[in-house]
């Protein structure tokens, strides 16, 4: 049918109005209209608007908001966290929502009153960690606890204990460290601080560190390649300071390091804080390896291990680590708490890592850092600087620094429950171990070997705690009757093959990391969850690739998968040199199922498309170890304006190399990634197998 040109131009007068709408408007939710608070980096939420790109948020100590103190344009997720402290003030909020079309029409607008704690408490010049303990648990809330300015505190802590400092049911709290030094003395083993059942909590300025170390840094100055599969290397005890006799910790004789002892890797000499560039960033040594040699000053031992391949990796000159992990407290750890806030606190280093959120929600980490100490120093923390396991509502992470962590950036997951048996298709027999479904909870069943989950989600309505180490959950809608049938592998003794259940409700939403770097041995950021951004952040010299979203599934069964990132304007160099690189990009993006190879269980990609609306965008990729960017079982995905550069002669894995890389794809788009600066050859720029509705603009 042919439409006259006033037909035409009626139906635009009618419909391009509604085409051209801008977004819809938002609805203010934290905090609530009229209320007080006392935390001074106050969380904001909002609900999300369909259809809309990003918010802005507007934060004024006025109502006309001509005095604007705080706020942030380009949000893809309904939340912010301002990085600086807001003033104590009676303060203005608004939200407004963007699409294509255009910004929206700002929210109602909310007040809300930040005020100072009322009871305020003044920790005395050379107090005891017993004594600021017992201050901050009797204080009367609202509280503020103050620490003498920029005064050294040396503690040594005594008994079984695995952190100086254990608090649990606190709120409306802030803990001011007032720029004051913490030394944890004597005690390898011992944490700095354990938070439990709590909420409305801020630690501020503190400066922490341990003497001596809960690691070592030892020079190899002999490697032995005679003896085959052996690994055989002569090391000399490293300097910790230019003080004469002040060394590292010993290797033997010394159980106060050596109880403790986890494993060893080794260090990238002329790149303090990094890997060295080799596919190995651990190695399984022992006390019992370890021979002291006599008269040796300083301390210098024999490393004798048969049957170790690890030989080929050392060479005279390395310097070598060793961490100390077992059982062990970390830096800061948080069990079932809310609105947590570290900021402005730096980590010289720690027995595990840095900043723990388990069952949890809404842990802020701001102007942080795990830092090297001096010239000495090439390690920090022990292991990852934020760690958030099943949290409803992800870390925000900003204008922080962690530099020489011994394992990942950030990590955000849910561990799998591991289902014992059925009963019929609304009702599992689960182990209690890691199992935190709640009634209300909505969760993925997961069949590891198969690497498949059904298309319906379920809602628990019960949970019974059997009293045997397992729980009944009982659930609807009904399990389909195929996939319930393909449920075979429950209760066995290696929980990782089990059919495991994965709560939804957990899935670190709405999380954020910003303008922050990350230098580790380890992924620089490993993620598992739902509506989260990772953007304006450096990702240098990570040894496993730069950003991974990846499930866990043959080792840890951490997981589950990815939907709605934003990854973006990143700056991601020299990544992604050891095993975890191998075969992915500097960014990678995959889900797995498991595999049985030789005499264990390994990731493999699963046959599925789970991960959703994942854009990668503006990112700058640097001397890329394999292939530039890989994505995986992935539904809606859009990799673009990208820019890609070099300036090595070769790849670091040998093999075919991809720019970007597409496997058990649907419906993505790959366009304007610019590969101009990146002069090695690579094998092909685009790369795509078994893909579906996929289209590529060079």
């Amino acid at each position: 049918m042919k439409i006259s040109n006033t037909k035409l131009l009626l139906l635009l007068c009618l419909f391009l109005p509604q085409l051209l709408m801008a977004a819809g408007t938002p609805t203010l939710s934290t905090p609530a209209n009229n209320s007080t608070g006392y935390m001074p980096n106050t969380s904001f939420f909002w609900n999300a608007v369909s259809g809309s790109v990003t918010y802005q948020i507007q934060i004024a100590t006025d109502a006309g908001f001509s005095s604007i103190v705080a706020g942030r344009e380009g949000l893809p997720i309904p939340r912010y966290v301002p990085v600086d402290a807001l003033p104590f003030s009676t303060l203005y909020w608004r939200v407004r929502a963007r699409d294509a079309a255009g910004y929206g029409s700002w929210s109602a607008t909310f007040q809300y009153t930040l005020s100072i704690p009322p009871n305020v408490y003044h920790i005395a010049s050379g107090a005891s960690a017993a004594s600021i303990a017992n201050t901050i648990t009797s204080a009367t809330k609202p509280a503020l606890i103050v620490f003498p300015a920029s005064e050294n505190f040396t503690f040594y802590p005594t008994g079984t204990a695995k952190f100086l400092f254990d608090l649990s049911s606190l709120e409306n709290l802030v803990i001011d460290g007032n720029n004051s030094n913490i030394t944890i003395a004597n005690r390898a083993d011992v944490g700095f601080l354990r938070i439990q059942q709590s909420s409305k909590i801020c630690i501020k300025r503190l400066t922490v560190d341990w003497n001596p170390l809960p690691h070592t840094l030892l020079d190899v100055i002999k490697v032995d390649t005679s003896e085959a599969n052996t690994l055989n290397i002569t090391v000399r005890l490293r300097k910790k300071s230019a003080a004469t006799g002040d060394y590292y910790p010993e290797i033997t004789n010394n159980p106060g390091f050596t109880d403790y002892w986890s494993w060893a890797y080794l260090l990238d000499k002329d790149n303090r804080g990094a890997v060295k560039r080799i596919t190995s960033s651990s190695f399984g040594l022992q006390p019992s390896d370890v021979i002291k040699q006599v008269c040796s000053d300083p301390p210098t031992y024999n490393i004798y291990r048969k049957n170790s391949s690890s030989g080929r990796f050392f060479a005279t000159g390395d310097i070598l680590t060793i961490v100390c992990r077992n059982n062990v407290g970390s830096f800061a750890s948080t069990t079932s708490c809310t609105d947590i806030t570290f900021d402005s606190i730096t980590n010289y280093s720690s027995p595990i890592g840095c900043y723990y959120s388990y069952d949890g929600s809404d842990m802020k980490v701001l102007n942080c850092q795990a830092a090297l100490k001096d010239s000495f120093r090439y390690v920090s923390a022990n292991a990852d600087g934020v760690h958030c396991r099943a949290n409803p509502i992800g870390p925000w992470v900003e204008r922080c620094s962690f530099i020489g962590n011994s394992d990942d950036g950030v990590a955000l997951y849910n561990k799998g429950t591991s289902v014992k048996s059925k009963t019929n298709d609304t009702t599992l027999i689960v182990n209690n171990e890691f199992n935190n479904l709640k009634a209300g909870d909505n969760f993925t069943i997961y069949i590891p070997k198969l690497g498949i989950i059904p298309d319906t989600s379920f809602i628990v309505k019960t949970v019974t705690n059997n009293g045997n180490g397992t729980s009944t959950i009982r659930f609807s809608p009904a399990i389909p009757t195929a996939f319930y049938n393909s449920m075979t592998d429950l209760g066995n003794t290696d929980l990782q093959q089990n059919v495991q259940l994965y709560n939804n409700s957990r899935r670190n939403a709405m999380f954020m990391v910003h303008d922050s770097r990350f230098t580790v041995r380890g992924r620089g950021a490993i993620i598992r969850a739902f509506n989260g951004v990772v953007s304006n952040t450096k990702f240098y010299n990570c040894s496993s690739p730069g950003i991974l979203l990846y499930n866990e599934a043959a080792q840890w069964y951490n997981g589950l998968y990815n939907e709605q990132l934003s990854i973006n304007d990143n700056d991601i160099r020299d990544c992604g040199y050891d095993g975890y690189g191998e075969n992915a990009g500097a960014i990678d993006v995959r889900f797995n199922k498991i595999r049985f190879s030789g005499s264990v269980y390994e990731d493999s990609i699963s046959p599925i498309m789970p991960n959703k609306r994942i854009h990668i965008r503006n990112n700058s990729i640097k001397n890329a170890a394999k292939h530039g960017i890989t994505l995986f079982n992935t539904v809606t995905g859009l990799i673009e304006d990208n820019i890609f550069t070099s300036t090595i002669p070769g790849f670091f894995y040998s093999g075919n190399h991809y720019g970007v890389y597409l496997n058990t794809t649907d419906s993505c788009i790959i366009r304007g990634n610019n590969f101009s600066g990146d002069t090695r050859p690579f094998t092909s720029l685009y790369y795509k197998v078994n893909t579906t509705n996929d289209s590529y603009t060079p």
